[in-house]
């Protein structure tokens, strides 16, 4: 019931958002600012868009995501041409490998959650392809958790080992 209610209110808080942006643009008295309300309107829906791009995206998982992105990627060529379609799916990738790269370190660190959602989520073969995919934002990801923030704190660096992190994460997929 209390997620029901989080719905209902980021839902009446995106039509709230549209309204007063809307009621800007139809009270602005000049062009100018017609069109700064007009873009601000389109800004937000872009980013509401995203948002739940990302949100179905992390949901429903990587088989699932293909047959969504090809739909997505469709209307946003459609409507904003071929540039914008290479946009959509570079942040794609970038989004999905945040999450997907996120999801495999806080396994590797024993998370009982990240663990159960890769035994949800993947067989061993989806897993060998998406982490041979994303491969370099496990990379990214490890300069960004681990390395920056222990060069500016001045801590020891823990071992991150690629393949180890591949045979252990195998391993527990094959235990299913």
């Amino acid at each position: 019931m209390d997620k029901s209610k989080d719905f209902w209110l980021l839902i009446g808080l995106s039509f709230t958002i549209i309204a007063i942006l809307a009621l800007g643009y139809f009270t602005s008295p000049t062009y100018t600012q017609k069109i700064n309300f007009y873009n601000s309107i389109i800004y937000f829906l872009a980013v509401l868009f995203i948002a739940s791009v990302t949100l179905v995206v992390l949901w429903h998982g990587f088989k699932e995501f293909g047959v969504m992105l090809a739909i997505i990627l469709a209307m946003i060529i459609s409507l904003l041409g071929v540039k914008a379609g290479l946009i959509a799916v570079l942040m794609t990738y970038i989004v999905w490998g945040f999450a997907f790269s996120i999801e495999l370190l806080l396994a590797h660190n024993g998370v009982d959650s990240a663990i159960r959602w890769f035994k949800n989520h993947y067989k061993p073969n989806s897993f060998k392809l998406e982490f041979k995919i994303f491969y370099p934002m496990i990379i990214v990801m490890h300069i960004l958790l681990e390395i920056i923030p222990s060069i500016i704190y001045k801590e020891p660096i823990l071992d991150f080992n690629p393949k180890e992190l591949h045979e252990a994460m195998l391993n527990e997929l094959k235990k299913i």
